[in-house]
């Protein structure tokens, strides 16, 4: 499959996943985890299934080195879709992620233990300062005091998020480096190892459930297959493209999120998003330029 054909993919898939949420969250915003839970377990079902044949085909992977990998990705996961319920707007929620750029810097710098590129420096303090003037344009009003600190919350966690993500990209393409690349095996263990943890929730997922009406459960059906679509297709982009090539992607398919959202629901932008946009937009064509005349060299364990 060719690199325009998976840029393709993971813009549809994880574009109608994008869209599918934020009407959940606006008919029920409680069930982001329950959404995650079953996202988690229709992937491991189905690539128990298809991947491994019902248990019949082992791992090219170790196990004990997806712990690292399963770790990251289990708390990015969860996290980016639990901020929905901290009343952080859809739109602020995308802009925020598309910081992604500065966030691969900081983790690509501490491992390889390298000072930035101008051009990376330049690209990331853009980016950066575009996501400060979007979050201070997507803040709700500070007399709304509990709103407000729940804002600030799921606002915390998107930043965390960046990071945890970074390493996540960071970890998968230093097992693709060492063992081979496995894109389905890789998405099958990420999301079967880590579901057991939910356990932990079941009460609450269970509550969720019984109160579900029928339409929202169409979507939800809806969305659990866009997000298989988008997540194995982003594992497959990754088979030929390095960390940074793929953040770059995802940056352009969460500005087009962003669009659809502003089209669609209407979520008035302020001036400051309008600007934080331009700035991130601005920021990212700036820090991948330095990456089109300098081909990044693939992460191996060697560097850590």
């Amino acid at each position: 499959m060719s690199s325009i054909k998976k840029f393709v993919h993971v813009f549809v898939g994880c574009c109608s996943s994008a869209f599918l949420m934020e009407i959940l969250m606006t008919k029920m915003p409680e069930c982001a985890t329950f959404i995650t839970f079953l996202q988690f377990l229709f992937i491991t079902v189905q690539g128990f299934v298809v991947t491994t044949k019902l248990g019949t085909i082992a791992p090219k992977i170790p196990l004990k080195s997806y712990g690292i990998l399963v770790t990251l990705f289990f708390i990015s996961s969860v996290a980016n879709n639990y901020v929905y319920a901290l009343h952080v707007p859809s739109t602020l929620h995308m802009i925020i992620r598309s910081a992604s750029s500065p966030a691969s810097l900081l983790v690509y710098c501490l491992i390889k233990k390298q000072k930035p590129k101008l051009n990376k420096t330049v690209g990331s303090i853009l980016i950066s300062f575009g996501v400060a003037l979007a979050m201070y344009g997507g803040a709700p009003p500070t007399e709304q005091k509990g709103k407000f600190i729940y804002w600030c919350i799921g606002v915390t966690i998107l930043l965390s998020t960046l990071i945890t993500g970074a390493f996540t990209g960071l970890q998968q393409e230093i097992l693709y480096t060492k063992y081979g690349k496995h894109p389905d095996e890789m998405m099958f263990y990420t999301h079967a190892i880590p579901l057991p943890l939910f356990i932990g929730i079941y009460p609450q997922l269970k509550n969720i459930s019984k109160n579900i009406s029928l339409d929202v459960w169409v979507l939800i059906i809806l969305s659990i297959i866009s997000q298989y679509y988008c997540t194995h297709s982003v594992h497959k982009l990754g088979t030929t493209e390095t960390t940074v090539t793929v953040t770059f992607i995802l940056t352009l398919r969460k500005f087009a999120s962003l669009l659809l959202s502003s089209v669609v629901f209407t979520n008035n932008l302020t001036v400051f998003h309008c600007i934080g946009t331009v700035f991130v937009a601005l920021g990212t064509y700036v820090y991948f330029d330095y990456f089109i005349s300098n081909k990044q060299v693939s992460v191996s364990l060697k560097d850590r």
